[in-house]
Formats: C-alpha cells, structure tokens, sequence
C-alpha cells in the first residue's frame, strides 16, 4: 500500500516535473525522492514516472496522483477535526419499536432529531410487538418502545416507563355500513355498536392490541373476528376495502385520511392503550444522546 510519503512525492513531481524541486519541496535529498518513486513502482509493478530532460506522470502515475490528492484532503480534513474535538463519531442508538409505534409517530421523532441537527443516530428495528423483550434481552436493542411493560418479563436491570396512555377508536371505511352510525354519533360509540361486523384482529401472535379485542369478544359473544393479521398497515388495507373495522389506539388514528377512514372513539369501559419505553437501567448509550431521542420521542407523541 503506498505510504503518503511517496503519494506527496508523486504529486509534486507532477506539479513540478523535477525531482530537484520535488526534494526542495519536501526538504529531502533528489536521491530519497529517487527511492520514494522506485519503491513505488516495484509495488505496483507499473512505471510511474517518465524520466529524462522533461520529468512526467505516465497515465498510471496521473491516476494514482489524483488518488493520492484525495487522500491527502482526507487527512487535512480529519487532522482539523481533531484539533476541533469533532473527531468523534456520533452516538447511536438502536430502537426497538414495534409496528404500531414505527408506522406512527416514531418518523415524527426522528424528524425532530434532523430538524435540530443532532448528532444522534437512530438505527430503528421495528418489529412486532413480542418480539421486543427480546431484543432487549440478547443486547440487540438499547430501547424499546411499544404498546408491552416488558419490565415483569426481564430483570431487575431493566426499567420500564409510561410514554402514553390512550384510549381506543373504532375505524371503518367511508363507504361501510358502520360509517353512518359512526359519524351520527358526536361523542363516540360503545362496543355494542360493531356486533354484527367483522372485527380485524391485529396482532396475529400476540400482544397488547390482541388481547384488549379478544378480552372484549369474550364478554360480549355478539363481537366477531372476521380476519387476523399482524402488521398495522396490513389491517389499514383491509379496512379501506370494507373488510371490516379495526381498532385503533386514538393518535394512530390522527394520521388517517378522514376521507378514506371513518374514525369513532369508543366510550365503553376497558379502552385504554399503553404504550412503554423501556431501557437497561446500565445503559451504555450516551445518557445526553439517550436524552435528546426521549424528547423527541415525547413531542412527536404529543
């Protein structure tokens, strides 16, 4: 690999098409600029230099200058950038977050964090909702976010805390049989009110979601589940080709098209939606960096 020293010769034999000037330049013997080229080009195998009367670059010498400028630009560059303490590299985080969270107001987070020019990296893994405890788990995640309290579930070196408790809404398509009576309704609709439709049951393999609409099936035998999926977006698509109603915590609805969507808060009792952030109590992300993604976490929710 050649060294910067033989790229500096190299690319003031090109400047100067001497080597007397060349050792000048680099306060060294014509002999050491000499050895410099030579050594050169037994490494490469190639001719580097023409030499004669009128000192020139071969095409192989011309290309290998241009490499070796970029290369020294690199190191001026990294050089200030010690002497500045911006040498760094930035902070990451890795994020958990489950389908829910990622499809709604994770961009919005991350957003912030561009629109204030932080540092801070976000690698976002988004997962379903199970999955999380174990990222955190096998090291993979610093944090995770979504709608489980993994904390019963891991040690004592891991803490929990509330982002947000929400309440749920009934989501249907414009065109559905339920639109009507959804929008006739000003302060929202009860459970009673979807018997008789198909519920999309999101959360295919468990979770929060699952279980509040499987909770409430089970005490009321008029409820249905019509269809099964995992993925948010999935039930989305679904509810937009009047397959059914979903339903949803009360923010991710804020994001609908309330011509395509038709949306109700649901009123009955047992219609809350939590969702979680936990982190390794011993955490070894920058607690400043871990900092700054919490508040943008919290103002995109809010």
């Amino acid at each position: 690999m050649p060294t910067l020293r033989q790229l500096q010769a190299l690319e003031l034999i090109g400047q100067t098409a001497s080597f007397t000037r060349t050792a000048e330049r680099m306060f060294v013997t014509q002999s050491a600029i000499s050895i410099l080229v030579r050594e050169l080009e037994a490494e490469l195998g190639t001719r580097l230099v023409v030499r004669g009367r009128a000192v020139r670059l071969t095409e192989a010498g011309e290309h290998l200058q241009r490499a070796g400028q970029r290369a020294q630009r690199e190191v001026a560059r990294a050089v200030e950038e010690v002497r500045a303490g911006r040498h760094a590299a930035p902070p990451v985080i890795r994020v958990g977050a489950g389908s829910l969270s990622a499809a709604t107001f994770i961009p919005g987070a991350l957003r912030r964090l561009r629109e204030e020019a932080s540092l801070v990296r976000i690698e976002l893994i988004d997962r379903p909702v199970t999955l999380l405890t174990d990222l955190l788990a096998s090291g993979e995640a610093d944090v995770v976010i979504g709608s489980t309290d993994a904390s019963p579930k891991l040690s004592g070196e891991f803490k929990s805390e509330l982002l947000l408790s929400d309440t749920l809404c009934a989501v249907c398509s414009a065109e559905h049989p339920l639109a009507g009576r959804m929008r006739a309704s000003a302060r929202g609709i009860r459970w009673k009110a979807l018997e008789g439709t198909d519920l999309i049951l999101v959360g295919r393999n468990g979770g929060q979601w699952r279980s509040l609409l499987l909770e409430q099936c089970a005490r009321d035998h008029q409820l249905s589940v019509g269809h099964e999926v995992q993925l948010y977006s999935t039930a989305l698509s679904l509810v937009r080709e009047g397959m059914g109603a979903a339903v949803l915590p009360r923010y991710a609805c804020e994001y609908l098209d309330r011509s395509v969507y038709t949306v109700s808060p649901l009123v009955s009792p047992g219609t809350r939606w939590s969702i979680y952030w936990v982190v390794r109590k011993r955490s070894a992300v920058d607690p400043a960096a871990l900092s700054q993604w919490r508040r943008a976490v919290d103002l995109a929710i809010r």
